[in-house]
């Protein structure tokens, strides 16, 4: 899946769709429009989704960015992900009971293991690797696809 960035402040999330404290204020600026972005799971909220992106300059640490920043420029999936309906299961049941989060499609460890998900929004080392070997797999995957 790839994404196009066509906004980078708050004030283009509609109030309706502010799951997460968003404001006008909140500062997505550090993503540049027009850029390009590959997504690396999808977060799904009553009213939007997420993704999980890593941004091409600084630190290009992953972070969960709301949809509504974005346009998508090729819908595919990668065939080897796996859901998680988070209200279904024990372990993630508490991301639907604080945030609202239905449902995670991502690789299977971010959906299958609650300390890996919340490893990687702590930016804990062995989860962030973990997520970088994820991320090079599945970005030469994409590489050798554009060449065929």
């Amino acid at each position: 899946m790839l994404i196009k960035c066509i906004f980078n402040k708050g004030k283009n999330i509609p109030l309706e769709y502010r799951c997460l404290y968003e404001t006008d204020e909140t500062d997505y600026s550090y993503l540049k429009i027009g850029d390009k972005f590959r997504v690396y799971g999808i977060k799904f909220f009553p009213t939007r989704v997420d993704y999980l992106i890593c941004n091409h300059y600084g630190n290009r640490n992953p972070d969960w960015i709301p949809g509504n920043l974005f346009e998508v420029i090729d819908h595919t999936l990668p065939n080897n992900w796996s859901i998680c309906i988070t209200y279904l299961n024990q372990d993630f049941k508490p991301l639907y009971d604080s945030f609202k989060i239905h449902s995670i499609i991502s690789y299977p460890k971010l959906v299958t293991s609650i300390s890996h998900y919340e490893g990687i929004i702590e930016r804990e080392y062995d989860d962030l690797l973990y997520f970088f070997l994820e991320k090079e797999k599945f970005d030469n995957r994409c590489e050798y696809q554009s060449e065929s």
